[in-house]
């Protein structure tokens, strides 16, 4: 029985590690596509979305039939008198009259003014979503800023975490020599102070790593505590030749839709309007003025309308909305032009940070090696601990400007991502 336990334990072993909980990863693109989606000002697009279905579905009410209802109680200081006398035949009208009026409208053309009243609707709430997209596009930069910010903390702990290993190796050594008689007890503590400024450091950075992530729980809405945090990819050549898509852009065509709208809309008021009327009532006197009655009566018709007063006003009115598409055309062309400098400018950041990370990699494979000299040396007398100590920094120091470097690059990849419209997320990696 045991042995049969043993079998399936091994067997089960492989799915066992597999299915291991590894350590949670975060990406940038996740964390741009989390603080949208947690931005309070995100919600505006479903109550802009709202309010346009409410109004044109208020518009399309215009075709259903209108029922109105009138009623009237007058008296008059004179009445229409027969100027001779027929035998036989009283005309007699009242001058007290009354009536109560029903009628029924129903629009069977109205010159296109609703269905362009529609398009006006709808594309005006496309131009208030777009303005929400563009604020919602400035929250990238900041999550980049943070997010490569806690990159940056994170590798100047690890460069942390390599001196304090060197100098505890160091100080061995210079305990082991101590104990020998071959240096002295004040190199020792060169070494020691060496490590509580390390060790000081490494506070100063958690701490300064911790407000970053805060920070970053506060714009995604989620908790990052014990996450790791995925260096992005610095690569960005296939940006080469990609068009500006800043959502800027969607916001200026939707404006020039809307215009294109308005003109149509100003056409559509110039047009005549039909209608089909029926009118119901009752009144003393009805439609036969000759009885003195109250009497019931109907009417039914066609009415047309035509408020020629618009063409007054038309031709100014069309020359204001030229000129304000030109001058969305204009700030359209504007900002692409000034886009397409800063991309040039991104572009040789770019480039310059990848020079400098390419010297930075020579740069530490030579401090490396003087380092490693200078440790040989000391332990052969060659030179002092103070000598040492300042090897075992400069090749520190070295790092930890590779490791700006590196970061520095990223921030130029992802300024110049942002810059084209590429800033946002394509997939949406779950963590």
């Amino acid at each position: 029985m045991r042995r049969r336990l043993t079998h399936i334990f091994v067997a089960l072993l492989p799915g066992l590690i597999l299915s291991a909980p590894a350590q949670a990863q975060v990406t940038i693109d996740r964390c741009m596509e989390m603080a949208r989606e947690n931005y309070p000002q995100i919600r505006q697009l479903n109550l802009i979305e709202e309010a346009s279905h409410y109004e044109v579905a208020s518009i399309a009410k215009s075709w259903l039939p209108h029922l109105s209802i009138s009623g009237k109680a007058a008296y008059q200081s004179d009445v229409v008198e027969m100027p001779f006398d027929i035998p036989g035949f009283s005309f007699d009208l009242p001058h007290d009259q009354y009536s109560l009026v029903g009628e029924i409208s129903q629009t069977i053309w109205d010159g296109g003014v609703s269905g362009r009243q529609k398009e006006v609707t709808r594309t005006g709430a496309q131009v208030q979503k777009e303005q929400v997209e563009v604020s919602l596009y400035a929250i990238n930069e900041r999550v980049e800023k943070i997010f490569l910010g806690i990159l940056l903390y994170d590798g100047q702990l690890q460069q942390n975490a390599i001196l304090e290993e060197s100098l505890q190796r160091n100080a061995r050594h210079a305990q082991a020599c101590i104990e020998n008689g071959t240096a002295y007890r004040s190199d020792l503590e060169m070494i020691q102070v060496n490590i509580l400024n390390c060790e000081q450091q490494r506070e100063e950075l958690m701490q300064d790593r911790q407000t970053y992530v805060e920070m970053l729980e506060k714009l995604t809405g989620a908790s990052l505590e014990g996450k790791e945090f995925v260096v992005p990819d610095a690569d960005c050549g296939w940006l080469s030749g990609k068009e500006i898509s800043r959502p800027e852009i969607g916001l200026y065509d939707a404006q020039i839709r809307q215009q294109d709208a308005m003109i149509r809309q100003l056409n559509a008021k110039i047009s005549p309007k039909f209608s089909l009327s029926l009118q119901g009532g009752i009144g003393r006197p009805g439609l036969n003025i000759l009885e003195n009655t109250f009497q019931p009566y109907w009417t039914a018709g066609v009415k047309m309308s035509w408020d020629i007063g618009a063409l007054y006003t038309r031709k100014d009115e069309r020359r204001k909305l030229d000129a304000q598409m030109r001058k969305i055309e204009s700030d359209r062309e504007t900002f692409l032009f000034n886009t397409g400098l800063d991309a040039v400018q991104m572009r040789s950041a770019v480039d310059k940070a990848k020079a400098l990370l390419e010297k930075d990699r020579k740069i530490i494979s030579l401090r490396e090696s003087i380092r490693s000299s200078g440790e040989e040396q000391y332990r052969n007398g060659v030179i002092t601990m103070n000598d040492l100590m300042s090897r075992i920094d400069d090749e520190y120091n070295a790092k930890v400007a590779e490791s700006i470097h590196r970061i520095q690059l990223l921030m130029a990849v992802y300024d110049l991502k942002n810059c084209l419209g590429y800033g946002m997320p394509v997939d949406r990696t779950e963590y």
